[in-house]
């Protein structure tokens, strides 16, 4: 047991370290650009509201989700249970997230999750909603397809009777890891910044599958004009 840990040790302590790393980093590409904020108005009912809500954003942006916290609110970030988890898992608790770890949140608005960790982190999710806090979670499911919104969000709002707002953040100076399911963005320093929020959406209690549907397909139209409209003011 105990040469197990000590295995374990330096791999643990490098993952915090890499997730350390990257912290300083964005902090240093949002500390030297110009932010833009779209949708000021929907961000500010949100913060200043008593309630929770549910924040949704494509999984390429989520180097940037600690910019995306509001004040006065806490968050809980879903994060995959597989080993390639385990650094978001240190830069969410680094960036003052809570976690739940679980693969998605259901496929259909009437059926649970499949998987016993995904139930599980669907209940934990609706419990930290109905305890007040936030839950931060990607619209699009890895391994994809990239902007392609999962049914899981919207049945978590229907349920919780919380709505999602969704945000997008691009920086003028970026990079993409091509290679990866989702075109990860590596955002870089220097020149402007563009946080946009959408208005928040409202699932109703007695939405049926082809209700589901459609909030599914609003949120994900939501989420892409969110990220036109800052690409579009970056080259401005």
């Amino acid at each position: 047991m105990k040469k197990v840990l000590i295995e374990r040790l330096p791999s643990h302590a490098l993952i915090y370290v890499i997730a350390f790393l990257m912290k300083i980093w964005m902090c240093f590409v949002v500390l030297s650009c110009r932010k833009i904020v779209i949708g000021k108005e929907h961000a500010e009912a949100m913060q200043n509201g008593d309630d929770s809500y549910i924040k949704a954003m494509w999984h390429r942006n989520i180097l940037m989700a600690p910019l995306s916290m509001l004040k006065k609110k806490s968050y809980a970030s879903l994060i995959t249970p597989h080993e390639d988890g385990e650094v978001g898992v240190a830069y969410a608790l680094i960036s003052g997230f809570k976690v739940v770890r679980g693969s998605g949140t259901g496929s259909s608005h009437d059926k649970k999750p499949k998987d016993k960790k995904g139930a599980a982190a669907f209940r934990k999710l609706l419990r930290y909603l109905s305890d007040g806090t936030c839950g931060w979670i990607t619209a699009d499911i890895p391994p994809g397809p990239k902007f392609e919104c999962g049914k899981g969000i919207i049945v978590l709002s229907r349920l919780s009777q919380k709505p999602i707002m969704a945000t997008a953040i691009r920086t003028q100076n970026e990079a993409y890891i091509k290679k990866s399911w989702d075109q990860f963005i590596i955002h870089k320093p220097f020149g402007k910044l563009v946080i946009a929020y959408g208005k928040p959406i409202y699932v109703p209690k007695d939405a049926d599958d082809e209700m589901i549907e459609a909030y599914r397909l609003k949120l994900e139209k939501n989420l892409n004009e969110l990220h036109e409209k800052a690409e579009n003011l970056l080259k401005g």
